[in-house]
């Protein structure tokens, strides 16, 4: 590659640098470093006058440009081979998701799908609706990952039978006479698992390529990523061929632990492509599957939801792994996880990288400043209030337990650390989505119309830190990504964007951004993408 294919000035309408005290309307970089922001007739007689070679000029005269975005918690590997399945995302009925299984051609034998969301339905997911459209083995992945709908041939595959027993931390769903209904909860679902077939380690690589090409051009430039080894080694394939233009922070799971202690692996470690995250454990489920673990029962019932994790299982796991300079990455969405995750992290060793909470969906009163005094970084996924702010209310009502759940200025306001991302495939990669529902606070619909718990709406600036900076911090690569300092690797986007609007109150700053296009994509000074 060529030095000027990582180097250039881009003018627009002005730079939001992250960085105190820089502001300019022009960025210029040079080897896949920023060189400077300011006035564009300035920065251009300033590499005149530092004997800079000619480079590349790019006019977006009516753009905003900010530092890339880090989708702070994805399943990368999964969404770019879902991107090939039965898509039963916005299915609002059952009959309406069955139709689409039926048009489905079965891969290597099964029918895969995600993306179903039951809370609508008028009938649960049941393993006889699918044998009816679909002969062979059919398994579908709910939309929060945290549930699946087999068929029967698919429960023969796997060998679930009425004398199955669940798995600690899951359920298998049963009739009145005792039989599988074909829906699996949280750990059960790892039953199946290993009946499925495998994708080939070349269609996932082929998968990844596609999908980062999807994220350069939503303005995602870095990932921190929960998946297994399959995925990584995928990564590691596009970085070895040049072809990894997303910076990953990559989460194993806690299955993992033995194999990398034994590697002497440690969080932080790695190339400025592909890093070492924590493991990843989980604590419990999710609050569309109810399985989510509460501390009180979900309103007008005695389910307190699930734990998916014996204290003692992990306590041992996060306590190794600290003693190998590894982070832990926690799950932990209902209040009672949320209280473990931080019982947990107290007095746990520091690695690298700050230990983690995923979700931190719903936190008690008590607890809500100890993420802060423990140094705990809190990945939040604010896209989810698009689809839950309903499910809150029903499940946990609208007392104090539901203004728990995305506390989010509650939380900044005690200093804790706010990264922000999708959930991916749970939830939409595109941050417009993630920046409008942290600003607007509304459903996908628009209601409610003056904000669901307005008083926990964010401004744009720190939602931007939460996608930019704050992910730097949390991945330890604060003092060279996340803002665009001088020395700061050139990752960033220019966005075709009212930037007035950015700076008016946030339900109109949300609507302006959730409009905008990004128009270029830079990562390591290289243009990624440009429309």
């Amino acid at each position: 590659m060529s030095a000027d294919a990582t180097s250039g000035i881009l003018r627009a309408d002005r730079v939001l640098t992250l960085a105190p005290g820089i502001v300019g309307d022009a960025i210029w970089w040079e080897d896949g470093r920023v060189r400077a922001v300011g006035d564009a007739a300035h920065l251009n007689r300033e590499r005149r006058r530092a004997g800079s070679r000619r480079l590349p000029e790019y006019e977006l005269p009516g753009a905003v440009v900010t530092p890339g975005f880090v989708d702070g918690h994805t399943h990368f590997g999964a969404w770019a081979l879902y991107r090939r399945r039965v898509q039963l995302a916005g299915a609002v009925k059952r009959a309406e998701a069955l139709r689409r299984i039926q048009r489905a051609t079965p891969v290597d034998g099964w029918v895969l799908g995600q993306g179903w969301d039951a809370n609508g339905w008028e009938r649960a997911p049941d393993r006889w609706a699918l044998d009816a459209v679909q002969p062979g083995p059919v398994f579908l992945e709910s939309v929060d990952m945290h549930a699946a709908w087999l068929s029967s041939a698919a429960l023969g595959a796997a060998g679930i039978t009425r004398d199955t027993a669940d798995p600690f931390g899951g359920v298998i769903v049963r009739d009145g006479n005792g039989e599988p209904t074909g829906l699996l909860k949280e750990r059960a679902v790892d039953l199946a698992l290993p009946a499925l077939p495998l994708a080939h380690p070349d269609r996932v690589l082929e998968a990844l390529r596609a999908a980062q090409a999807e994220a350069h051009r939503l303005g995602v430039t870095g990932l921190h990523d929960v998946e297994g080894e399959p995925v990584l080694e995928a990564f590691r394939r596009l970085e070895a061929e040049g072809a990894l233009t997303l910076r990953v922070l990559f989460h194993p799971p806690v299955a993992s632990l033995p194999s990398l202690v034994a590697a002497g692996v440690r969080s932080g470690a790695g190339s400025e492509w592909l890093a070492w995250g924590g493991i990843k454990l989980f604590l419990d489920g999710s609050l569309g599957t109810r399985t989510a673990w509460m501390l009180g029962p979900y309103e007008g019932s005695r389910d307190r939801g699930l734990a998916t994790s014996t204290l003692e299982a992990a306590r041992a796991a996060t306590t190794t792994a600290a003693a190998a300079g590894i982070s832990s990455v926690v799950h932990a969405i209902g209040d009672a996880a949320v209280r473990r995750a931080l019982d947990l992290f107290d007095n746990l060793p520091r690695a690298a990288i700050p230990h983690r909470i995923e979700h931190f969906q719903c936190v008690h009163p008590h607890d809500v400043g100890r993420a802060a005094r423990l140094g705990v970084v809190l990945s939040m996924q604010p896209a989810h209030l698009l689809t839950d702010i309903p499910l809150v209310e029903r499940h946990w009502g609208g007392g104090p337990r539901g203004r728990g759940a995305y506390a989010f200025r509650t939380l900044l306001g005690t200093g804790a650390a706010l990264v922000f991302g999708s959930d991916v495939p749970v939830a939409s990669i595109d941050p417009r989505d993630g920046i409008y529902a942290a600003l607007a606070r509304r459903s996908a619909d628009g209601s409610p119309a003056n904000g669901w718990h307005p008083d926990e709406r964010l401004d744009f600036a720190a939602a931007l830190h939460a996608y930019t900076a704050a992910p730097a911090a949390a991945a330890g690569v604060a003092a060279r990504r996340g803002t665009l300092a001088a020395g700061n690797d050139a990752d960033f986007v220019a966005w075709e964007v009212d930037g007035a609007a950015l700076q008016r109150p946030a339900p109109d700053a949300a609507d302006a951004f959730r409009r905008a296009k990004a128009r270029l994509t830079v990562v390591g000074g290289r243009i990624v993408m440009r429309a």
